[in-house]
């Protein structure tokens, strides 16, 4: 009887032991973090890539291999339409059919196997480059503050945005400011990136945007934020 309670023993703790030796052998995955981007440089004119018709050409984005990473996912977004694309990667470098002459933001999503977090690198933009143009379009203004849909807990408010242009040519900005879905009021007109202490009726969903204007006479239009003030 003492034997056969010693080996029920010696079986518990036998299985006790591989379990926990597989738990402990179980590999930790390590999260993948940010890519820096590299080409195509921020806020400028790319001259590069392969030109294969009068309105398109091919362009080889590259970033830095990101640490933990084992794949990636670029995304290129239109910003004349508002289109992204995505774009698989197994290396630092990715080949995309864009059209020339128009403006693009691009950022890259670190991927690990096996993990479920990723890593979203900064947001650039640039000009794809296109014969005759001499001026270009400055870019669409970025809306910084408010965020969008955020909830105001104050009569006034300070709008914030950035802004750029290829030329370095920018004359002024249009703060357009109202409680349509699609502003048409302007508020303001600055060469400033800012409009401070806004007075407004509480209770209320404002909406806003930016439209930027250059020395050539050219300009974008911003997205339509949104903010409600309670």
């Amino acid at each position: 009887m003492k034997n056969i309670k010693n080996l029920a023993i010696g079986l518990i703790l036998l299985i006790a032991i591989s379990c926990g030796g597989n738990k402990d052998s179980e590999e930790m995955v390590l999260e993948p973090q940010k890519a820096v981007l590299v080409y195509p440089a921020e806020n400028e004119e790319c001259e590069g890539g392969i030109v294969v018709s009068d309105t398109e050409a091919v362009l080889e984005f590259k970033w830095q291999k990101a640490e933990n990473a084992d794949s990636y996912l670029l995304k290129v977004e239109s910003l004349n339409t508002g289109v992204v694309k995505e774009f698989t990667a197994n290396t630092n470098f990715k080949e995309v059919n864009l059209l020339r002459g128009v403006p693009y933001s691009w950022s890259v999503v670190s991927l690990k196997k096996g993990s479920q977090i990723t890593a979203t690198s900064s947001l650039w933009e640039f000009y794809m480059a296109a014969e005759g143009v001499e001026n270009y379009i400055p870019f669409p203004a970025k809306l910084l503050n408010p965020t969008n849909e955020e909830i105001i807990v104050t009569s006034s408010v300070t709008i914030e945005w950035s802004g750029n242009d290829v030329d370095n040519d920018i004359k002024e900005y249009e703060l357009y400011l109202d409680t349509n879905s699609n502003p048409t009021t302007k508020h303001a007109t600055t060469n400033l990136q800012t409009v401070e202490n806004i007075s407004l009726i509480t209770g209320t969903t404002y909406y806003w945007k930016v439209v930027t204007k250059d020395l050539a006479g050219n300009s974008s239009n911003s997205q339509v934020y949104s903010f409600t003030l309670e």
